[in-house]
């Protein structure tokens, strides 16, 4: 068998470039072809340079740059139809998010549902097809990984705000790993190439001063919302309530305990009233909260109000919620005034609970029914609070009896 020698494959190669072909690729695959058709003429009887003429012609005048032209265009083809695909997506992705966007603002059902969308759209269509097409350009070695890191970074850190929106876990170290690959990889490879090929002008220039400063403004909204000391104060108080009625409320069931065989049955009712009012209070907690946070399952929402109360206190709730017929906050407020009337007929002492009543009247009579939950469940929860602990005391009057 015959083979051809280096300096004959690199005779081959120039006389195909010098016909125009200019694509690396295109350059090897046609060196490969036109080597074997010489080789197998050469089996034939033919010598190197017969066998070389007549494979090029067979080719015609402007045969090999047709190939070019024709791969070109099927490449080209490719990639616009990609691209038009990519630019659907990115329009549908931004229209969804906008509009989940406009739904969490107004406080309409749907919202967390069209942003799934929408970052979706975004993030496993938009994003992976924006990286196969300028993988397609043949941009260098350089900046695919720069666009692989970057496209991952984005990906990672859309995601994280979705978590966040969603009060789903991992929003944090999604949108960290997200900022990291951008700021720390992505970036300074984006500002290296740049230099590398003298073209760190405005068209590189302005993406980098928009990136580093919606990072700075996103960083300051996410991290920076408030002091860390205002919120740990917000946080504590809030927790501390909770923490305040469940102790009360274990007392309580304690003293019960001892006062269950006792002949005196007067505190029955009296305990009766203020489990309602425990049971409705929190209810209402929830009822407020879930009003706006519908995409949140009852058992992460009620979570959320013990455990993570900030992350949804500056939320808005519906007033609404709070004016049922039955078990509603007027329905509390009657209880605890019906409370307050048994305590002082027993005890002969009248309830010094601190009711902001204006607070109270606004949320069952107010126009507009839209208000940060966060105050209405921080009332709601010190009133049972206070109730619990003078139910408390009723029942240390009269453990006070029995013994």
């Amino acid at each position: 068998m015959e083979h051809l020698t280096e300096q004959n494959i690199s005779e081959i190669t120039t006389l195909i470039k010098a016909k125009g072909v200019e694509m690396e690729e295109l350059v090897h695959d046609l060196v490969d072809h036109i080597c074997c058709m010489i080789e197998e003429r050469m089996e034939q009887g033919e010598n190197y340079t017969s066998a070389l003429d007549k494979t090029m012609n067979s080719f015609g005048n402007n045969g090999i740059r047709n190939i070019q032209e024709e791969t070109n265009y099927l490449l080209t083809k490719n990639i616009l139809a990609m691209r038009k695909t990519m630019h659907i997506t990115g329009i549908t992705a931004a229209i969804l998010l906008l509009l989940g966007s406009i739904f969490k603002i107004q406080h309409w059902p749907g919202a967390g549902f069209i942003y799934i969308l929408g970052a979706a759209s975004l993030c496993l269509l938009f994003m992976p097809l924006f990286l196969a097409v300028r993988i397609k350009e043949k941009i260098g070695k350089l900046n695919v990984v720069s666009n692989v890191v970057g496209t991952i970074g984005a990906i990672t850190m859309c995601f994280g705000i979705l978590f966040k929106i969603m009060y789903w876990p991992f929003a944090g170290i999604l949108m960290n790993t997200g900022g990291v690959l951008l700021l720390f990889i992505f970036l300074p490879l984006y500002i290296y190439s740049g230099f590398k090929s003298k073209q760190l002008k405005t068209s590189t220039i302005v993406p980098i001063i928009v990136a580093v400063a919606g990072f700075s403004l996103m960083f300051s909204l996410v991290k920076l919302r408030n002091s860390q000391d205002v919120t740990d104060a917000i946080l504590n108080i809030q927790y501390t309530i909770y923490e305040d009625t469940e102790s009360t409320l274990i007392t309580n069931q304690s003293i019960l305990k001892i006062l269950q065989n006792d002949s005196i049955t007067a505190h029955h009712g009296a305990n009766e009233i203020a489990q309602q009012i425990n049971d409705i209070s929190e209810d209402l907690n929830f009822a407020i909260a879930q009003s706006m946070h519908q995409e949140i399952p009852e058992e992460k929402l009620r979570e959320t109000i013990r455990l993570n109360y900030y992350s949804i206190s500056n939320d808005m709730g519906d007033l609404a919620m709070l004016r049922k017929d039955e078990r509603g906050l007027q329905d509390l407020v009657d209880l605890i005034k019906k409370y307050e009337g048994l305590y002082l007929s027993i005890t002969g002492v009248k309830a010094n609970l601190m009711i902001n009543n204006a607070n109270l009247e606004s949320y069952l009579n107010r126009t507009k029914t839209l208000f940060p939950l966060g105050i209405v469940i921080h009332d709601l929860s010190l009133l049972n609070l206070q109730v619990q602990r003078l139910h408390s005391s009723l029942l240390q009057y009269y453990k006070g009896k029995v013994s």
